[in-house]
């Protein structure tokens, strides 16, 4: 079974889509963006689609592999980030550890660039399922072959995957290469914290 049969199975049980639904480009980017956002036990995509929930990597490794069964192809990219916290959002157990972390978030992001038909390129970001939006989160509502969507990232430096190597390694070498001990902590703490709130609600696509 391929894995956009595999992908329809679950939102059909999940009754999330029809029996009859026709998993094209932009139900498919649909179906994962809705997914929470939460990590999974592994970020294979058969078990992304297992446990519907998946953060930016898990999201477009999967991603990457339903459009490929679709005939589009894409490359999985990854851009440093910083964002900085206002400390009023830290408990005062987390002072501590927030200050050491240069009171920043700091990520390394996945997303893809899709191959349009025709020629061209667009950005596809399907992070942040809709139920983020209240949230404040970046949430890419529609699809629309050939247009852009908004990163859920403000890029610094951005990389396209090197060919033949495994793209979770890569962007752990990138995380260890730009960024502290004390702020990949800081990270893991925001993304737990996160993953608990809006942002990992069931999803709302029908």
């Amino acid at each position: 079974m391929g894995l956009l049969d595999q992908l329809k199975s679950a939102a059909i049980a999940r009754d999330l889509i029809s029996p009859d639904c026709k998993l094209d480009a932009e139900m498919t980017f649909s179906l994962v963006r809705d997914m929470a956002y939460q990590r999974a036990s592994d970020r294979r995509p058969e078990i992304i689609i297992s446990e519907w929930r998946g953060t930016c990597s898990g999201k477009h490794y999967l991603l990457q592999k339903l459009f490929a069964e679709l005939g589009l192809e894409s490359q999985i990219m990854a851009c440093t980030s910083i964002e900085l916290v206002d400390p009023g959002d830290i408990p005062d157990s987390l002072h501590s550890l927030y200050e050491a972390a240069n009171r920043r978030f700091v990520d390394v992001h996945n997303y893809l660039l899709l191959d349009v038909p025709g020629g061209g390129r667009m950005i596809v970001d399907a992070t942040f399922p809709l139920s983020a939006r209240s949230s404040g989160f970046v949430v890419n509502e529609q699809f629309i072959l050939g247009q852009d969507q908004k990163l859920a990232a403000n890029p610094i430096d951005t990389f396209s995957i090197p060919p033949g190597r495994d793209a979770q390694e890569f962007k752990d070498e990138l995380l260890h290469k730009y960024f502290t001990p004390e702020e990949l902590e800081f990270r893991e703490v925001v993304i737990k914290a996160i993953s608990s709130g809006s942002a990992s609600a069931e999803p709302t696509t029908t």
